[in-house]
């Protein structure tokens, strides 16, 4: 049987019109890489760097790189710690879809 290249993307759009379980926590996760992302960039457009953000925070430099990793997920804590060092701090409001 020949090998066949997957598209990766079409997979997991099938995988979330077929699995609303999958869907939801696909939804979470991108949401939660987005935010975290949305961070890192922010901090270095303010032009901080890790070890300023670790001196702030209390962190070490160690854990700052480990927040900014892709497919690390960090405790909220240590995000919360980690978006004050860099000025910045989270806003929770309702969706519009919850009505």
């Amino acid at each position: 049987m020949p090998f066949v290249k997957a598209d990766i993307k079409q997979e997991i759009e099938e995988m979330k019109k077929n699995d609303r379980d999958f869907a939801k926590a696909y939804n979470v996760i991108e949401e939660e890489y987005r935010l975290i992302e949305e961070a890192i960039n922010l901090r270095k457009n303010i032009g901080i760097s890790q070890c300023k953000v670790a001196e702030e925070t209390g962190l070490t430099q160690q854990m700052v790189s480990r927040i900014e990793k892709v497919g690390n997920s960090p405790t909220l804590r240590n995000f919360l710690r980690y978006l004050d060092g860099i000025g910045l701090e989270i806003k929770i409001k309702k969706k519009a879809s919850l009505g």
